[in-house]
């Protein structure tokens, strides 16, 4: 019988063929996926991709999954928050919290400001 591991980043429990070693690391397949392939924020298909959705939906806000829905309510209800202030109101990791951002970026509801040293998410 084979010994169970645990992923690095979520904690949760691998059987030895759902194992990925990235840089000393144990991953699930998710976490190996978002440190290895993270979404690239500023990328123009994404966005292009995006508005031509739009065509086909009346609100972007219905193609959002349900934590994509809650971060951009709470950008919105906020009109300004840090990416601190999202990861620990919805305890994502960077890596988790970069590609969420992408998405609601590449739809263009919510964008980055920057003010001195710190970068706001603010309503597009």
């Amino acid at each position: 019988m084979s010994e169970t591991q645990k992923c690095s980043i979520c904690g949760v429990e691998l059987s030895e063929d759902e194992v990925y070693v990235f840089q000393g690391r144990t991953l699930c397949e998710d976490c190996h996926m978002e440190e290895t392939h993270p979404v690239k924020v500023c990328n123009p298909l994404p966005v292009m991709a995006a508005k031509n959705l739009g065509t086909t939906k009346k609100d972007p806000e219905e193609v959002l999954d349900e934590l994509q829905k809650s971060i951009y309510t709470f950008v919105m209800d906020n009109k300004k928050v840090t990416i601190y202030q999202l990861s620990t109101e919805f305890n994502l990791t960077e890596a988790q919290l970069t590609n969420q951002i992408a998405i609601l970026r590449h739809l263009e509801l919510i964008k980055g400001k920057k003010q001195g040293a710190i970068t706001y998410i603010v309503p597009f």
